[in-house]
């Protein structure tokens, strides 16, 4: 991978293309056309190909207990993850066999799933335990009414959902390896929520995938004499911070380790001292966002809502010995960055909403991984994934 500077001293994100065309593409690439972002028939369409026929987060493990449950939404899907005691995830549509009412709801623990309607119950398998007012149902078996299964998966500490019965194999490629190092099952969850903004889902991926905004949307984060190499490979956009003049053993670490190399795990082992440093930012399509520090992780997943509304999680971890002081800078820093993240693409929406057209370019320099996350998302509506 080969990683320019800009002559501007503005950090750069230039990652090595696979091909003469790859490279050509991007010099060429436009921005969406606007009304992917503000057109309510085009927002179906996506949650068709993308959210309904594909891989997205729905939380974390922490919310499904042994012996328990999570309702949760897979892009306008609601399902149901459930743990066994023996800890075996499966996940299912969260609608009752009788006439569609959700069987759960938030999470839980208990041996069984209970529709509130008319009080059919399902195990935590997904069969159906009892089914009220079918006697005399002709040809009716109980073993032919459990909850209708959909695909499950786990990475790190999220949980993935692929809303189809037969979905196709969960793979986020080699750049989700990254995350190894810093040994996130560990870490202690210590804040969550959950906030409601006027944008579509894509704009905030969009801005989490490329560093060009950073002086301007975030003046207070210290970005001279630092670079920013963005590599991207199936769903996996990855990002990191590297100092151009690195002082000191940490930042030597950090100039001459990449995700993919074993000089990663001496970086996710060392204390920083500074909160945003030494980080690596995944950017999980479609709809996952992780911030990576040595002891902690911030991160937070999307849920469409609207074609220009979006529910965004957001959930902090911490290392056990991180002390208090600490957490509340890591905390406040967090917190701010986001805050100015979420206006800016709410800004954005406000455009889309318009109607206005800006028929936009893609800086080669700095937007690869817009580009890469942009060709995702075509190819999803194509149906070549």
């Amino acid at each position: 991978m080969a990683v320019t500077s800009d002559p501007t001293g503005h950090p750069s994100s230039t990652a090595a293309l696979d091909s003469a065309a790859e490279v050509d593409a991007l010099a060429r690439a436009t921005t969406l056309d606007p009304r992917w972002y503000g057109d309510a028939d085009h927002h179906r369409q996506e949650l068709a190909a993308v959210f309904r026929a594909g891989w997205s987060c729905v939380g974390v493990i922490d919310d499904v207990a042994h012996g328990g449950w999570m309702a949760a939404h897979a892009g306008d899907v609601p399902v149901v993850v459930t743990r066994s005691a023996e800890g075996e995830l499966k996940a299912f549509l969260n609608a009752c066999r009788h006439r569609g009412a959700p069987v759960a709801d938030g999470c839980g623990t208990g041996r069984v799933l209970r529709c509130p309607y008319h009080a059919w119950s399902y195990r935590l398998d997904g069969s159906l335990a009892t089914s009220h007012g079918m006697e005399g149902a002709a040809a009716f078996d109980p073993d032919d009414f459990g909850l209708l299964e959909v695909g499950v998966a786990q990475w790190s500490r999220f949980v993935f959902v692929c809303p189809v019965a037969e979905p196709p194999a969960f793979d986020l490629g080699p750049l989700a390896a990254a995350i190894e190092p810093y040994a996130t099952g560990g870490l202690e969850l210590a804040q969550r929520k959950t906030t409601e903004r006027a944008f579509n889902w894509k704009l905030l991926l969009e801005n989490y995938s490329e560093n060009f905004h950073t002086p301007w949307v975030h003046p207070q984060l210290t970005w001279q004499q630092w670079e920013y190499p963005i590599v991207a490979d199936g769903p996996v956009v990855l990002a990191w911070d590297r100092p151009l003049d690195p002082q000191g053993p940490v930042e030597e670490a950090l100039a001459h380790a990449t995700p993919m190399d074993e000089g990663w795990r001496r970086v996710a082992d060392t204390q920083i001292d500074e909160v945003f440093l030494a980080g690596a930012y995944f950017a999980v399509f479609p709809n996952l966002l992780v911030s990576m520090f040595p002891r902690y992780l911030s991160a937070f997943w999307l849920s469409p809502v609207a074609v220009d509304r979006t529910s965004v999680s957001y959930v902090r971890m911490w290392h056990p010995e991180v002390d208090d002081a600490r957490r509340a800078a890591d905390l406040e820093a967090s917190e701010e960055v986001a805050a100015q993240d979420l206006d800016i693409c709410e800004a954005l929406q406000r455009t889309a909403s318009a109607g206005s057209d800006p028929r936009g370019r893609l800086s080669p320099q700095h937007e690869n991984g817009v580009f890469h996350l942009h060709e995702l998302v075509r190819r999803a509506l194509a149906g070549t994934r």
